[in-house]
This record gives structure tokens, C-alpha cells and sequence, in this order.
């Protein structure tokens, strides 16, 4: 019974957790993009930021406050880049608070016992430089070809 038991908490605690994020990453200027890496366009950095949303997990899986890649990216970076007037993300970089299974089941066990949780976002928030159209002169000749 007893290596029966051990082999359980053996086998959930090698589980691994895969996080994804949906983020913009389209640099045409109709939304903030955002980026792990750095972008071959010429850009202007504004500045350096983090960001970061803090809370629990309640009964060892429910996130109440948002504390997930997701939601350090959408509701907090992107605010951020909109504020300090940046077209961009670049250069990300995260860290999530990560329990194993087992940790979550003993949260659920002993639910009066909330598991901190918190997500920390940096990136380096950049404005593009954007070539300037030709401004239009009705007076220049138009040449046809």
C-alpha cells in the first residue's frame, strides 16, 4: 500500500504544465504587438517596464484575480505600452507562480489556506519609427509610365 502511494505522488509530481498566450503580433500600428524577441524595423525605445499582478489560487486551482501568462500580458503589459504611448512590446520576458498537481491537491485538502500566486512581465516598450509619407503637391506634374 505504501509503494503504492508513493508511486502515485511520484507520478503527479513529474506533471508538466504548458502555459500558452494569445497575444497581437502584428506591427501594421492597428494594435500594440508584442514580442519575446527583438524586431528587424527601426524603433524607438520609451522605456523599460514591469508589470506586476499578484493574488491567490483558491482551493489549490481557482485564480480569481487573473494571475496567468494571459492576463499579465493582456491586462497588464499592454495597458502599460497604450500609456507610455508605445506602439510595441519587445524583448519579453515572464516569470508565473508554478505549483506542482500534488502541492494543488493538498491547496484543494486544505482549502482555508490560500496559494499565493502572482505574474511579473518586463519588456522594453517601443514606438516604431514609421517612413513619412510624401506629402501630396497638386502642383508637381503627374508622370505616367
Amino acid at each position: 500500500m505504501r509503494l503504492l502511494l508513493a508511486f502515485a505522488l511520484l507520478a503527479l509530481t513529474g506533471c508538466t504544465v504548458i502555459n500558452t498566450a494569445s497575444v497581437p503580433s502584428d506591427r501594421s500600428g492597428r494594435d500594440v504587438f508584442v514580442t519575446a524577441g527583438d524586431i528587424p524595423e527601426a524603433y524607438e525605445t520609451l522605456g523599460l517596464v514591469q508589470a506586476t499582478r499578484s493574488g491567490v489560487l483558491l482551493f489549490g486551482f481557482v485564480d480569481v484575480i487573473g494571475t496567468d501568462i494571459d492576463a499579465g500580458l493582456k491586462d497588464v503589459l499592454i495597458p502599460q505600452v497604450r500609456e507610455m504611448g508605445g506602439d510595441g512590446a519587445i524583448n519579453v520576458r515572464f516569470r508565473q507562480t508554478q505549483y506542482l498537481p500534488v502541492t494543488k491537491v493538498f491547496g484543494a485538502i486544505f482549502f482555508f489556506i490560500p496559494l499565493p500566486s502572482s505574474v511579473t512581465v518586463t519588456a522594453e516598450v517601443v514606438k516604431l519609427q514609421r517612413r513619412a509619407e510624401l506629402p501630396s503637391d497638386s502642383s508637381a506634374p503627374v508622370v505616367s509610365r
